[in-house]
């Protein structure tokens, strides 16, 4: 199991921010790896939604396990080699704008030996989590400012 945990502070209301964050038409426009997404099932946000994200030929399934509007999201995503992947996000507001908290939690659903933590420390990076908060924050706060 790995844990991060990281957080952004975006000059936007929360509604604001959880309406970019939780939409997944919007996910390619600040996550990195260049995701398609696609299959998506349910209303952005909405408890059992879900969609896929395909980075070349590898395909994750993201499904919202809970949320409360626009205050915290909880997802899990079935990624790659049988990873798991659970994100607790939490925005709260602050300083006339949005602190946005994310930890995430992974779980292995098998072991891949000396591979497992090679392939946790890709999908932990902090500075692959910081290069899409950065993205997020300035996506945001440009619509924001519009």
């Amino acid at each position: 199991m790995g844990v991060l945990e990281y957080s952004v502070w975006i000059k936007a209301a929360p509604e604001k921010v959880w309406g970019t964050y939780v939409d997944p038409t919007r996910v390619a426009d600040w996550q990195t790896g260049k995701p398609v997404i696609g299959d998506i099932q349910g209303a952005p946000g909405e408890v059992g939604s879900t969609y896929v994200s395909k980075r070349g030929p590898l395909a994750a399934r993201t499904t919202v396990l809970a949320a409360e509007v626009p205050r915290e999201l909880v997802t899990r995503t079935d990624a790659y080699f049988g990873l798991q992947l659970e994100v607790t996000s939490r925005l709260e507001g602050r300083s006339g704008g949005t602190e946005l908290q994310l930890r995430a939690v992974t779980h292995w659903r098998r072991r891949l030996g000396p591979a497992t933590k090679i392939v946790e420390l890709a999908i932990l990076s902090p500075r692959e989590a910081r290069k899409e908060l950065d993205k997020l924050k300035a996506l945001i706060e440009r619509e924001a400012s519009e």
